[in-house]
């Protein structure tokens, strides 16, 4: 009887993440690999492999890249660190990251904001990108703090890393919001607000990425976090190997998958707001955005005039009511139209909007793509 011959497939990862593997993991299960992932354990690169094709993150790990660039079996690479190394890519949607980060930020009535990381690669600099131009979008600007030291420094790297943060935090604006690379750039903020005698997150809120939840609920308060969706990422990746490895030709541009949205602990639990009266309303708003309230709504909740309350939304948040209403409704559908199956109707009609018509205008002019396209470009489907 004829059987299909097993594929037999390597998995090194310049850095290692348990999500990564687990999705590249659940694909090989799902298409009979056979799946090599001693470098996850042993660290070391297998030179005498031989086999079907490679899944790797590539890093500046230069004996991994002599290792891929040797390699006769069909490589996909997770990471857009390597771009000099022509391969064909998926990635995760660094820009996407960055913007996520800064709405959540905007959202909860920040007005100081900073960018925090310990690496400054094409990644991190996508995210940058994200979050300095989203904030640009709502007059606001941020401190980029790229923290690096020379190599082979003989000076401690934690302690001059706390030094900085805490040096720079104590004469940052409060409160402000903070947006680290990953979750552990986010812990070394905590370690300075620590030094510096600042408490999170009423001066400082952080965000993380990743949600690493041995990280995120690990720490004297747990770490809100974006969702990079790494399990996907693995998904997707070893599907595109599987894919070449059929014949299929090599996409041109890297694949990207979309963050799952964030998970919000004590670290961002917080109105960046003075004036009581417009923290209430922004609150109602966050709670009840996707009803049909209207502003005169939010005004009452308020215990202002509008006309007060206009005012004071404009000192504060640098934009009406009725703006930060239907601005909140927007990311509130865009959730929505990510991570559910709803219709397009549907998710109007969850998101507060009276018509899928007028839903569809107001998320254009917004963000400058259709519902519908917006997501067939970014939901994973896997």
């Amino acid at each position: 009887m004829y059987t299909i011959r097993q594929k037999n497939i390597l998995l090194v990862l310049g850095r290692y993440s348990h999500k990564t593997h687990k999705g590249v993991a659940r694909f090989a299960g799902q298409h009979n690999w056979h799946l090599n992932a001693e470098m996850a354990y042993f660290g070391q690169i297998p030179h005498s492999w031989r086999g079907d094709g490679i899944i790797t993150l590539l890093d500046h790990h230069t004996e991994l890249a002599d290792f891929i660039k040797a390699a006769t079996a069909p490589v996909v690479d997770l990471s857009i660190i390597r771009e000099d190394i022509p391969l064909p890519r998926v990635s995760g949607d660094h820009y996407r990251i960055g913007c996520l980060g800064a709405e959540h930020f905007l959202q909860i009535g920040f007005r100081n904001f900073v960018w925090f990381s310990t690496t400054d690669d094409a990644a991190a600099q996508l995210r940058w990108n994200g979050f300095s131009q989203t904030l640009k979008k709502d007059q606001c600007t941020a401190q980029c703090w790229n923290f690096s030291m020379p190599v082979n420094s003989p000076v401690d790297e934690w302690a001059t890393k706390r030094d900085y943060l805490r040096d720079r935090l104590k004469a940052t604006p409060k409160p402000v919001g903070v947006l680290a690379f990953r979750d552990a750039d986010a812990v070394n903020v905590f370690d300075a607000c620590a030094e510096a005698g600042l408490s999170v997150p009423e001066d400082v809120a952080i965000l993380g990425t990743d949600n690493n939840e041995l990280i995120c609920e690990s720490v004297g308060v747990p770490l809100s976090s974006i969702n990079h969706d790494l399990e996907s990422l693995g998904y997707a990746g070893a599907s595109l190997l599987h894919r070449i490895m059929n014949g299929e030709s090599v996409p041109k541009v890297p694949r990207l998958i979309a963050p799952q949205g964030i998970t919000v602990r004590r670290s961002t639990q917080v109105l960046a707001i003075n004036d009581m009266a417009t923290r209430r309303a922004v609150q109602f708003i966050l709670k009840n955005c996707h009803q049909r309230i209207t502003s005169n709504d939010v005004t009452q909740a308020s215990g202002l005039s509008r006309r007060q309350l206009d005012q004071s939304f404009r000192k504060h948040l640098n934009h009406s009511v009725s703006e930060h209403l239907a601005i909140s409704r927007l990311f509130h559908a865009r959730e929505l139209l990510l991570y559910s199956d709803l219709t397009i109707g549907d998710v109007a009609n969850r998101s507060g909007f009276n018509t899928p018509q007028y839903f569809n205008l107001a998320f254009h002019k917004e963000f400058g793509i259709t519902p519908r396209d917006f997501r067939l470009q970014y939901k994973t489907g896997v």
